[in-house]
């Protein structure tokens, strides 16, 4: 039998722009040149010579993002020649001008004492600025698949003794579970919370406790503990689904973890109660608890393990515990008549308790949807379909209808591609 597995981690890709601000827009840089020219006077008495200071002046500066011009920085001032005492000799004083493309330097020349002058000026120096288009880049984003908590409510009534083909129905649940080879547990103990609860009663309230719980808290890689806690017990006596469904629900509401909670329910027979263990007239109350777990956020699936229980119960708990409604069409159960029938059931339930809501680390921007594309496994999910994908708020998207079921088994890539101008990466 080939197992079916549950992925730990879906890869989604979110095309989105990587410039520094806003999408669209790129880091620019400007540079620029000045020449700044002066005259140095002779250090003789009443002879003028005549020098050149020269400097040229690159500055950068960070334009406004997808802008064509360079801006200026501030002007600069270049240093002064060498000045001359007492009658020495003209000397050419140099001066670098710092300033940003376009700026103005200024520049003076050397001064000399002792009948000398010195004038200095300085020419515009000239600036250029370059700039490039938009860059938009792949932002690959990982989603951690959501880890569902699983509680496995096992009856351990007296008639799950009775035969299931060549094994007992405790047997067959058992194996089905826990066979260290393809059993469901060993295969999924990794990527689901498995809990396990095995109910019974000793008579009702007469037998003292009502029911009588034997659990595995949920956790992950639980295999171990919930194949000894199935070699340690046999079946028992009554069958007390409801109280045992609403106690598992307040154990699963009180639990932290905060992605999907479940109740897998294997019985044999039509439920009694804690009040009145004979006969099996617990139906009401089964019903009504797994419809108070539905309203509190945790979906009961319902395997009917061999013919003595009734379909109309079947239906009645699967539809109360996925919240049906009048008008709605029936929810699936399960009533599997040998043991690979049995563990395709476990397989199907466990592998559709995927979600198929699927939260963006980015936002779509109203009435830009259809820029975006969504596929599964390389095939391209239709948008605004009742089987391909919609959009629930800017940052989440949910897979409907045909779209939804395909990602429930094996290993599944989704990816979600927009133009740059309809997400906002965050």
């Amino acid at each position: 039998m080939e197992a079916r597995r549950i992925s730990s981690t879906l890869v989604f890709v979110v095309a989105a722009c990587a410039a520094t601000s806003a999408c669209g827009s790129d880091p620019m840089e400007g540079s620029g040149s000045g020449t700044a020219g002066g005259t140095d006077s002779a250090a003789t008495d009443g002879t003028t010579g005549t020098g050149t200071a020269t400097g040229t002046a690159t500055g950068s500066g960070v334009t406004s993002l997808g802008s064509d011009s360079a801006s200026s920085g501030t002007s600069g001032t270049s240093t002064s020649g060498g000045t001359a005492t007492g009658g020495g000799g003209a000397t050419t004083g140099t001066g670098g001008a710092s300033a940003t493309a376009g700026s103005t330097g200024t520049a003076s020349g050397g001064t000399a004492s002792g009948g000398g002058t010195a004038s200095g000026g300085a020419t515009a120096g000239s600036g250029t600025g370059a700039s490039t288009g938009a860059i938009c880049a792949d932002q690959d984003v990982t989603f951690d698949v959501q880890i569902p908590t699983v509680v496995l409510l096992i009856d351990q009534s007296g008639s799950m003794n009775q035969s299931f083909g060549n094994v007992s129905r405790w047997e067959a649940v058992r194996d089905a579970l826990t066979d260290p080879v393809d059993g469901v547990v060993v295969q999924l103990a990794s990527q689901v919370r498995f809990g396990l609860t095995l109910y019974t009663s000793f008579n009702g309230f007469d037998g003292g406790t009502c029911p009588v719980l034997t659990e595995v808290p949920p956790s992950l890689d639980n295999y171990q503990p919930i194949a000894d806690t199935f070699a340690m017990n046999q079946p028992e006596d009554e069958t007390p689904t409801g109280e045992s469904i609403a106690a598992v629900t307040q154990a699963l509401l009180a639990d932290p973890w905060p992605d999907d909670k479940i109740i897998v329910l294997a019985t044999d027979g039509e439920p009694d109660t804690c009040a009145e263990p004979n006969p099996q007239n617990g139906q009401p109350e089964a019903i009504a608890a797994a419809q108070d777990a539905f309203n509190q956020g945790i979906k009961t699936f319902i395997i009917g393990v061999g013919n003595q229980i009734s379909q109309q119960h079947l239906q009645d708990m699967a539809n109360a515990g996925q919240g049906v409604g009048p008008n709605d069409p029936d929810a699936p159960f399960y009533q599997p008549q040998d043991k690979d029938a049995l563990v395709q059931a476990f397989e199907d339930i466990i592998n559709g308790v995927r979600s198929c809501v699927l939260t963006l680390n980015g936002m779509i921007v109203q009435g830009m949807e259809e820029s975006c594309t969504v596929t599964v496994n390389g095939m391209d999910v239709p948008y605004d379909d009742p089987n391909g994908w919609k959009v629930n708020s800017p940052s989440e998207i949910e897979l409907v209808g045909d779209a939804c079921t395909a990602i429930q088994e094996g290993m599944v890539e989704i990816d979600v591609v927009c133009t740059c101008d309809a997400i906002i990466p965050q």
